[in-house]
């Protein structure tokens, strides 16, 4: 990097990503004062021996900066400039009185100094005045502000540079948002910097943000998710309804949006606020989901994961716990494969209306339909073959069952109970075959098959249209080896009090 042209200076950043114009207006926004002052010195540091620049700060702050300065480094004239709050406002005014030409111009400002103002006609004013000077600017703002970065983002043609410096994801980050200047334009790259006692250096290789429209710091949230506490930041902001939420996601390109699941909240009309989003606004976008009562299960979580979640956060969690789950996928892009028509996934996810012990064909009919978002890895099924024990039918052990759930249907075929479990992953059979059978299951059946695919359920066995007639569910029909002891009432009397 040639050292006549100023730049921001980050050792190992490349001259793409922080060499200036010879003319024009960037922009720099830091969290934190200490940051903003450290940019600031590590810019004028760098410049040439017979380079001028011109700092522009309070009194307070030019001292912070100047002071810190390396004796033998940076330009060999540097103008002081004291400002007072709101300076900034009036500095295209003020342009002529700096003697701007060939200088570089650094300018400390807080966010707070724009409330309420048109940063874009003071952005377009600035930098017509700067190009006419010959002169490059670049303002150093500290103190976040959501808004401004909103605006300066929008009014692009007047600002050739924006980036911000914050702390996330464990670290200095630098996020540029792009940066104009003799080499081209870049676009959005979420960097890592270390500091050191000089100030900044590159921590490791840019990584490009796909399809990101520089909103990654911005948290966009039902209010309800944060348990009644207020705003943490800025950067978040706060709906009262999934409506609203929905709304302003819905121009937001990788912000985190997070939804609340609630017993008055439709688990379909949270599903396709997902998949439109996702849809519509690309992988880049972090969409979280948080249980707020013991609503969802695993086919409903599935349901939401397969319409574009990016994490599900459970009933239980702490909401500092939450917070942390939350932070812990800043970064990262959906990369799951979204399907188009909503309503045939949500088919997909959903059980048939049928349950309990049905007919052959009626058996593999139905399972082969609730088969399909198996196929397409959105859900896991579990199909199951018990052998009874000797002595029993299969129809005998059926007779003790209840089937509470849609989708759970079983039927016989060869004397052998052919069982479909919707939505039950392979740690959970044991569980649901306690709760289908009354009787200990495992002295009812001495096997238990998994079958992984639907061969043979086109064979004449599962033609049977024959709707199976249990027998009656009395003690008779089960050995009595396998039949639990009836309760008995018997009568008890309690002694006189004082006596044995």
């Amino acid at each position: 990097m040639a050292k006549n042209i100023p730049s921001l200076a980050v050792p190992g950043l490349s001259a793409e990503h922080c060499q200036f114009h010879t003319q024009g207006l960037y922009w720099v926004a830091c969290d934190t004062a200490e940051d903003a002052a450290a940019i600031c010195r590590q810019v004028i540091e760098a410049l040439a021996a017979d380079a001028k620049a011109a700092l522009i700060d309070s009194a307070q702050g030019l001292r912070e900066i100047v002071d810190g300065l390396a004796p033998d480094r940076g330009p060999g004239q540097l103008a002081l400039y004291e400002a007072e709050p709101q300076a900034a406002l009036h500095l295209a005014q003020d342009l002529p009185r700096i003697d701007p030409a060939g200088r570089l111009l650094v300018a400390r400002i807080s966010t707070a100094d724009w409330e309420n103002t048109d940063i874009g006609d003071w952005c377009r004013t600035l930098s017509d005045s700067l190009r006419d000077a010959g002169s490059v600017l670049l303002i150093v703002s500290e103190g976040q502000n959501v808004w401004l970065l909103e605006q300066l983002r929008a009014h692009n043609q007047a600002v050739d540079g924006l980036a911000q410096l914050y702390r996330g994801q464990g670290g200095v980050r630098y996020l540029l948002h792009y940066w104009r200047n003799a080499l081209g334009v870049v676009g959005t790259e979420d960097i890592e910097l270390t500091r050191h006692t000089g100030g900044f250096v590159l921590a490791g290789r840019p990584q490009p943000l796909i399809e990101t429209g520089g909103d990654e710091l911005l948290f966009l949230a039902q209010r309800q998710v944060l348990e009644g506490a207020p705003a943490f930041s800025e950067h978040w902001q706060l709906f009262e309804s999934i409506g609203e939420l929905g709304a302003r996601a819905g121009v937001a390109v990788s912000a985190t949006v997070i939804f609340t699941m609630d017993g008055g909240q439709r688990l379909d009309v949270l599903a396709r606020q997902l998949h439109t989003l996702r849809l519509l606004r690309g992988n880049a976008l972090k969409l979280v989901v948080r249980e707020m009562s013991p609503t969802l299960r695993y086919q409903d979580e599935q349901l939401l994961l397969a319409c574009g979640a990016s994490l599900i956060v459970p009933f239980g969690a702490s909401l500092s716990r939450f917070l942390t789950q939350v932070d812990s996928i800043q970064g990262y892009t959906w990369r799951r494969r979204l399907p188009a028509d909503f309503d045939a996934l949500l088919s997909r996810l959903r059980p048939l209306p049928v349950s309990g012990l049905v007919s052959p064909r009626e058996f593999a009919d139905a399972v082969r339909q609730m088969w399909q978002g198996m196929r397409n890895g959105e859900i896991v099924h579990q199909l199951l073959v018990l052998r009874p024990a000797p002595g029993l039918s299969a129809l005998q052990a059926c007779s003790r069952s209840i089937f509470r759930r849609d989708g759970d249907i079983a039927c016989v075929v060869d004397d052998m109970l052919y069982l479909f479990l919707f939505a039950c992953r392979a740690e959970g059979v044991e569980q649901a075959l306690d709760h289908i059978f009354q009787l200990s299951w495992r002295e009812l059946f001495i096997g238990r098959e998994l079958l992984l695919t639907l061969e043979g359920f086109g064979g004449p066995a599962f033609m049977d249209e024959t709707q199976p007639l249990l027998p009656a569910a009395d003690a008779a029909n089960v050995p009595m080896s396998k039949v639990r002891a009836a309760l008995q009432p018997r009568p008890i009397s309690l002694p006189p009090r004082g006596k044995a």
